[in-house]
């Protein structure tokens, strides 16, 4: 059975060696607990250490949808002028992604670098090589539900909500005025927390209520505060070159057999995907080849350079002669408009202008969500899309003279 020593390191170690730690075992358990120099420490198969809320930091930025390759690059831009030190020098770790239509929201926990560098190193030269790295920023009790205020003597954590946590240092009294600050930020918000759970440690008091008149916000006694309860669900800071060395044999020895089996899975699935392309090719010829006889036989001494294109003019051109409707025709593109807005058509048009097969629509009420949608529906029925000279102009144009 596997047993973990995990280590909670300050701001101070091991300049200061004395520690507070823990021994769990493969279930998550607790075995037994203390707090001294290294050299005291019980023996465990696995060695982890949680990093005082002071030595890291949470930011939440927005990046553009792209390429999960490129985020690296584009997450050092977007902090380069919220970080104190050059972005070089600080070790970056994604903790939380949410996507919606216009881009991505990300959680980033901030390290110094060369302050990983040295704990790793530090934790190796006294044989306690480490398997991970947590922030105490993360462990912290939290959640959706509400505020959520942890107290230790060796700090105080604030998570906000779904919002990055903050760190504070000890006492309680000397972080009032950066708590009222972010309630102050709550405030013109409209994000109010209507009290906040406090989760202190064994060791320490619970708040008294004037400190609740004082921060002008209901405080509610919760859980006790266990500084390492929440390693399971957080994230590992040990990523990229601070990826445990030890470790890779190990893992590898293991997966050899798994690779071995993926590696001939993927053989035949290129052979299978190569032989298909080939198929596929084969039937796009004699597609494109009937398609070249059906264009022969309805436009005879006509040379094809875009077949469907040509044949489409040809039937727009058959439908005038006949009194119908052409695709470019005032009435079809409304029509297709319509067909395209749904039940939000009515009173959504403010002017419109129609010269030359294109049809210009000023819609004041239509969101870039809106029109995006609104281009895909046309782009189904035929239609392209640009916009105007005025940001809530659409101009709405048959494919074929795009």
């Amino acid at each position: 059975m596997t047993s973990r020593l995990i280590v909670l390191v300050d701001e101070h170690w091991p300049t200061r060696p004395s520690a507070p730690w823990v021994l769990v075992g493969e279930d998550g358990r607790l075995r037994s607990e203390g707090s001294s120099e290294p050299r005291h420490w019980p023996p465990a198969d696995e060695c982890a250490m949680v990093l005082g809320g002071s030595q890291c930091v949470w930011h939440e930025t927005r990046l553009p949808r792209g390429a999960r390759r490129e985020e690296g690059r584009l997450l050092t831009y977007a902090l380069e002028e919220r970080l104190l030190r050059d972005p070089d020098s600080q070790h970056l770790v994604v903790v939380r992604r949410e996507s919606d239509e216009a881009g991505v929201t990300v959680g980033v926990l901030v390290v110094a670098r060369e302050r990983l560098r040295s704990l790793t190193a530090q934790f190796a030269a006294i044989g306690r090589p480490l398997v991970a790295a947590q922030a105490e920023l993360q462990c912290a009790p939290g959640g959706a539900d509400g505020w959520h205020l942890s107290l230790a003597e060796h700090g105080l954590v604030l998570r906000p909500g779904s919002g990055p946590a903050l760190a504070f240092d000890p006492p309680l009294a000397g972080a009032l005025p950066l708590l009222r600050h972010a309630l102050a930020a709550a405030r013109s918000a409209n994000a109010l927390p209507s009290s906040i759970a406090v989760h202190a440690a064994p060791a320490i008091e619970q708040p008294a209520a004037e400190l609740a008149t004082e921060l002008e916000c209901a405080l509610q006694a919760a859980t006790p505060y266990l500084w390492w309860q929440g390693v399971g669900g957080a994230t590992n800071l040990l990523q990229g070159e601070f990826a445990p060395q030890h470790r890779r044999g190990g893992w590898t020895s293991r997966l050899r057999a798994p690779l071995r089996l993926a590696a001939a899975s993927l053989a035949v699935l290129l052979l299978a995907s190569a032989g298909e392309v080939m198929w596929q090719r084969q039937r796009l010829g004699e597609i494109e080849a009937r398609i070249e006889r059906l264009f022969e036989t309805a436009m005879p001494n006509t040379p094809p350079i875009a077949p469907a294109a040509q044949l489409e003019r040809r039937l727009d051109e058959r439908r005038m002669r006949h009194g119908r409707l052409r695709d470019d025709d005032l009435l079809a593109q409304l029509a297709a408009y319509t067909r395209a807005r749904g039940v939000a058509t009515r009173d959504s048009v403010a002017t419109l202008d129609y010269r030359d097969g294109r049809l210009k629509l000023v819609l004041p009420a239509l969101d870039p969500a809106e029109r995006a949608r609104l281009a895909s529906r046309l782009a189904s029925l035929g239609y392209g899309t640009r916009a105007g000279d005025a940001s809530n102009e659409l101009v709405i144009t048959p494919e074929l003279i795009r």
